[in-house]
This record gives C-alpha cells, sequence and structure tokens, in this order.
C-alpha cells in the first residue's frame, strides 16, 4: 500500500547500521552516515523558487488573520528591552533576528551569533519595551544567567552594543499595550 508506513519502516536508526537504512518516504537509496541528507545546508530561498517555476507570491490580503501593521513594525536589527525568561523581575535587552506576523524571534544582547537561546515571543502578550525603560522605571536590568560570567563590565558592553543601533520605537512599544487594554475591556 503506496503511502502507508510499516512498523519495518519505523525502525528506531539505533536498531539497524545507518548505512543501511533507506529513506521511508520514497523507498530509494540508502543514506551514508557520513554524507548526511544534507538538507540541513540547503536554504530554501521563495524568490528563488518564484522565479525558476514562474509562479507569483499570494497577495498579502491572502493573509487577512496577519495584522500588517504589526507586520511591518519590527525590523530585524532592533534592540528592545524584554523581560528575563529565568528571572521574570530583571530585563534584559535583546535584538529582533526576524518577525512572523506578531511574532518576534529575539535573542539576548551577549550571545553574539550564538542561536541555542533565541525565542520567540508574541508582541501582543509578552513583556517588551523601548532601550531606556528599565531606567526610567527603576527596573533591574541583568543579562541572563547563562551569560552573566561572559563579560566583567556588562554597563560597558550594552554601551558598545547599543551605540549605532535601532531601537524599536517608544510608540510602536506602547501601541501594542493599548491593542492588550483594549482587548482586556471590550
Amino acid at each position: 500500500m503506496e503511502g502507508s508506513l510499516s512498523a519495518s519502516s519505523m525502525q528506531e536508526p539505533a536498531s539497524s547500521p545507518p548505512e543501511k537504512q533507506q529513506s521511508s518516504a520514497s523507498g530509494h537509496g540508502g543514506l551514508d552516515s557520513e554524507e548526511g541528507s544534507g538538507l540541513e545546508e540547503i536554504g530554501f530561498n521563495w524568490g528563488e523558487y518564484l522565479e525558476e517555476t514562474g509562479a507569483s507570491a499570494a497577495p498579502h490580503t491572502s493573509f487577512k488573520h496577519v495584522e500588517i501593521s504589526l507586520q511591518s513594525n519590527f525590523q530585524p536589527g532592533m534592540k528592545l528591552e524584554v523581560a528575563n525568561k529565568n528571572n521574570p523581575d530583571t530585563y534584559w535587552v535583546a535584538t529582533v533576528i526576524t518577525t512572523c506576523g506578531q511574532l518576534l524571534l529575539l535573542r539576548y544582547c551577549g550571545y553574539g551569533e550564538d542561536r541555542r537561546a533565541d525565542f520567540w515571543c508574541d508582541v501582543v502578550i509578552a513583556d517588551l519595551h523601548p532601550v531606556g525603560w528599565c531606567t526610567q522605571n527603576n527596573k533591574a536590568l541583568m543579562p541572563p544567567d547563562a551569560i552573566k560570567e561572559k563579560y566583567t563590565d556588562w554597563t560597558e558592553f550594552l554601551i558598545r552594543d547599543l551605540t549605532g543601533s535601532r531601537t524599536a520605537p517608544a510608540n510602536l512599544l506602547e501601541g501594542v499595550c493599548i491593542v492588550v487594554s483594549q482587548l482586556v475591556c471590550v
């Protein structure tokens, strides 16, 4: 029966040598454990795909469930202050890595290019603030525990990291709070 999985095609990797395993999706060709599938190395590019196939992208009006104003206002590279995940009484500066509608992929400053601690947050419900909010509101600005020992002078690090960077505008983040309060009140 084509397209169905049998118990034999769902073997644990440890139950047979990797070089003898076959792709359960196609049934063709073995995977060499040294070479791997190569899928992780290849990135998909929608622009190239559309160009090569002659297809056109779906219009933004097809995605009415995505709030356009939220999608377009946050840009990768913007900095903001966000509640520290492991210590919610403290905050730390994070960089917007990418956006997806009202979701932001953030990376705490100090992690450099290390993506392992990246996290998603919803701008409507997350505790996000413009850079400088902690100082104005007497809140503690503290790096996450995982990188606390990385630098001896975090103030100097932040000055260097924030110099010349784009910060999320206060009115954008305040607008998020207004939306939340309207949702609660209605």
